[in-house]
């Protein structure tokens, strides 16, 4: 039974990545005096939660369950792999389909770039995949991290990995001690933020959660203005999905969302809750071939390829899962 409240996550996460992917390239050339420039950072400042959202919501969903390790693992990382390794193949295609042609390029180059994209992603967005997989290959032995300890052991392992996101991040550690906390840093530390918050009862109301998250995407914009004036050049250092602003902004919408949702969701979401991981995958080349279709002013074009990436993404998923093995195609 989906809980309403995570799907509802998922749906904005998913549509933040590719609000995300349509308003990066306004933010290469920076002039802090450009309208275009401001708003791309605007809306990238106030979305760069989605990644964490993804990752609580795999630690809600998953750390507190019972099972046998070599059953999640044929059920799970089947359901991710195959899928990674198609798209894998396709955006490998795509890549020289849009850059450049098998024709003008020998055999050993085709063959040489190939290899590196498989290796370390044909497709920039498919960083996620490397990353949730590893993931998903510790999920076992932290499952039982989980069941056996009680909710302030696992207060204390969240506070640490916060506290290895300051010391681990280059941009400030250099004010910090170094302190080696590989053992608490990346996202591991999102699967655990998830778990605990969501089955942990606080008496915080939604209007504390909803200010706490403006608050932070306000400094997460001005921040990067202030940072890229300093450097003169495009910093996105407050974009960091293992930043601690961010991991607050992601905790602060989990719990927002967690108050405020309680019924189930409109049938026509479903679809987009139930199609994410197919929409993630696809979601690169339908933008690429939408956003440059779409004769609008910057504060349009952007939600509105945003808008027909999701539709056109769903229907191409839809479409898919209807395929003999489609399933193994989209997730």
């Amino acid at each position: 039974m989906p809980i309403p409240y995570i799907s509802a996550l998922r749906i904005l996460a998913t549509v933040l990545v590719i609000l995300i992917h349509a308003s990066t390239g306004y933010l290469n050339r920076f002039d802090p005096t450009n309208f275009a420039w401001n708003y791309a950072n605007t809306i990238n400042s106030f979305s760069r939660f989605s990644i964490p959202l993804f990752v609580m919501i795999s630690g809600a969903l998953l750390l507190g369950k019972k099972e046998n390790i070599l059953d999640f693992y044929k059920r799970r990382l089947v359901k991710i792999c195959v899928p990674f390794a198609i798209w894998t193949l396709i955006y490998v295609i795509y890549y020289f389909y849009r850059y450049t042609s098998f024709n003008v390029l020998p055999l050993s180059q085709i063959v040489g770039t190939s290899i590196e994209k498989i290796l370390h992603g044909a497709s920039a967005h498919l960083w996620f995949l490397y990353m949730i997989v590893g993931l998903y290959l510790a999920i076992p032995f932290l499952r039982m991290i989980v069941h056996q300890a009680n909710q302030r052991e696992l207060i204390l392992f969240i506070l640490l990995w916060a506290t290895s996101l300051l010391i681990m991040n280059k941009e400030f550690n250099k004010y910090l001690p170094t302190v080696d906390l590989t053992t608490f840093s990346g996202y591991l530390g999102y699967l655990f933020l998830g778990f605990f918050l969501s089955k942990t009862n606080f008496e915080g109301s939604w209007w504390t959660y909803l200010m706490l998250a403006i608050a932070i995407g306000i400094l997460n914009t001005w921040g990067t203005v202030v940072v890229s004036n300093n450097a003169g050049t495009y910093a996105p250092t407050f974009y960091n999905y293992l930043g601690i602003n961010n991991a607050l902004f992601a905790a602060s919408i989990f719990l927002f969302f967690k108050e405020i949702i309680k019924k189930p969701l409109p049938r026509w979401t479903k679809q987009i809750d139930k199609h994410s991981f197919g929409i993630y995958l696809v979601h690169i080349i339908v933008l690429n071939f939408v956003h440059p279709l779409i004769s609008l002013p910057i504060i349009w074009k952007i939600p509105v390829a945003t808008i027909c990436t999701l539709v056109l993404c769903l229907a191409v998923c839809i479409i898919i899962r209807k395929l003999p093995a489609g399933k193994y195609i989209t997730g």
